[in-house]
């Protein structure tokens, strides 16, 4: 028998009580996602979580005003539980209301406008300037390794070492500080781009912008925060892996994210709307951080490098 608490704690996490169907699947898909799998199905897993529960707020949108279903609670479901869950049923409603509209505006936003301001109307608060014969080379090379399209690339003003990528006038650019080509060696320096071009290779952008449209439309379930943090770690490991393939080994990335640990870096806040090679927020703050720790990246990798020495 469901009572109030329960019904509470469903909707605070993923939205009004759930059939029995669904909500077992969201506990599979998130087993599989905190499980030590391929960091891909992990992906795919979080996915499928966030996937339904939107679909979830769609539903409930669809049927309401559409009055396919009346939310009539379970003959079991009975006193202050049947009251909780009709109230959370039509709150539910409401705010899917507001957020499903807002995530559609962002998206559109994110493709239309901010995509297409050119560098120094994006990151005023930056200084850019012309990228160097033989790191042109380099970002050549690698995204042919990577079989896509060259990206542009630029040098940011700035003694910290930081790499980033980001998307201006509909096209990718890599944007590495001037600190990072003073700090990193060659082979490192070939390792942060590398890691970018994983990036694009692995398409991170669409998927963050599906991912951000969907928080925004479950802007009132708390999963949602944690969905979309865990996922965006989970694509920064699973570049790291492809940036390694790229540069035919993990040796130069370990390197490059070592002496990160050794030194401080950009404030994540004063680049923006991109996706950056940082430092990642320690302890409990982990799990609401969009990278994970440089010890979890150095880990996995030289996991990657024992087979290697085998």
């Amino acid at each position: 028998m469901l009572n109030a608490p329960i019904i509470l704690a469903s909707w605070i996490l993923v939205g009004p009580p759930l059939p029995i169907f669904v909500a077992m699947m969201i506990v599979i898909l998130g087993l599989i996602s905190a499980l030590r799998f391929r960091l891909t199905h992990k992906t795919i897993a979080l996915l499928c979580v966030m996937g339904l529960m939107v679909i979830q707020s769609i539903v409930v949108v669809f049927i309401t005003h559409f009055q396919l279903w009346d939310p009539i609670p379970h003959p079991d479901v009975i006193g202050t539980a049947a009251w909780l869950g009709q109230e959370l049923f039509g709150l539910d409603f409401r705010l899917a209301e507001v957020g499903i509209p807002a995530a559609i505006f962002v998206g559109a936003y994110s493709e239309l406008v901010q995509s297409r301001l050119n560098l120094s109307h994006a990151f005023p608060n930056l200084r850019f300037y012309d990228q160097t014969d033989d790191l042109a080379l380099t970002v050549k090379r690698l995204a042919t390794a990577a079989n896509i399209q060259c990206p542009e690339l630029c040098l940011v003003d700035g003694g910290a070492p930081c790499a980033f990528t980001i998307r201006s006038k509909g096209k990718f650019t890599i944007a590495l500080s001037i600190g990072l080509l003073e700090s990193f060696d060659k082979s490192e320096v070939e390792a942060c781009l590398a890691h970018e071009i994983a990036h694009i290779k692995n398409r991170d952008f669409a998927l963050r912008t599906m991912v951000t449209m969907a928080r925004i439309a479950l802007f009132a379930k708390i999963l949602s925060y944690f969905i979309e943090t865990a996922l965006y770690r989970t694509q920064e490991l699973l570049a790291d892996k492809t940036a390694a393939s790229l540069i035919g080994g993990p040796s130069p990335l370990i390197s490059a994210l070592t002496k990160l640990q050794e030194t401080s870096v950009v404030d994540e806040t004063s680049i923006g709307n991109a996706i950056c090679f940082f430092h990642a927020k320690k302890g409990a703050f982990e799990l609401l951080s969009k990278h994970p720790s440089l010890s979890t990246r150095i880990r996995m990798l030289k996991e990657m490098e024992t087979p290697q020495k085998a």
